[in-house]
């Protein structure tokens, strides 16, 4: 069963208040996919950011390896997030022998972002987006509508407090892979919160980015 497809199966468990909250927030980032997501073509942005063990990681360093691949997920209480990171993790060895290196990017913070990495067992990083910086260059970044957030409150989820400062911003869900040459070659954000690229189709496009230009 593909990662698509165990997603849906998730989202089918989740309340209907649940399942129309994702719809309506989907349809509202559906135009921002479209029109303020990097494309391809486009120069990736550099960053510096800080790991799970707080040791800071440079695009310029990652990117000497090979391709890159750019991973946002919202934080690890997004169920559809953690079910990606496993789906990722399981395709590593076919993205380390497509010559890929993979690096996961969330504004959670400190022991959140360790939680994550460890708790996973992930065999990528995870780097902490602070201030949501990185994706808004990205062009990922929204706010979390007002209905949403009093849900998350209610259900003791404080992105205040996970993100150490109070915007209350998040990345879409989108995969990024940029060539040796910092060169973005494909881009995957629908604005859909639960859709998730395949880690087959993943593997496939870094192959393609390894052996082009």
């Amino acid at each position: 069963m593909g990662l698509r497809q165990r997603l849906a199966q998730l989202m089918g468990t989740r309340p209907e208040v649940y399942q129309k909250m994702s719809r309506d927030l989907s349809e509202r980032l559906r135009t921002t996919a479209m029109e303020g997501v990097l494309k391809p073509g486009d120069p990736m942005p550099e960053f510096v950011l800080p790991d799970t063990e707080g040791t800071l990681v440079g695009s310029a360093d990652l990117i000497a390896r090979g391709p890159l691949v750019i991973v946002f997920f919202r934080g690890d209480w997004c169920p559809f997030c953690r079910m990606t990171l496993v789906a990722l993790n399981e395709a590593m060895p076919a993205i380390t022998d497509a010559g890929g290196t993979l690096v996961a990017l969330t504004p959670d913070t400190g022991e959140h972002s360790r939680a994550t990495f460890h708790e996973l067992g992930l065999k990528f990083p995870v780097l902490s987006d602070i201030d949501s910086a990185t994706a808004l260059e990205f062009g990922t970044n929204y706010l979390v509508p007002d209905a949403i957030r009093q849900v998350q409150e209610a259900n003791g989820l404080d992105l205040a407090v996970r993100h150490g400062d109070g915007a209350w911003f998040l990345p879409m869900p989108a995969t990024f892979v940029a060539d040796r040459h910092g060169v973005l070659r494909f881009v995957y954000a629908s604005g859909d919160v639960t859709d998730r690229l395949e880690p087959e189709e993943l593997v496939a496009k870094i192959r393609e980015c390894s052996t082009g230009p």
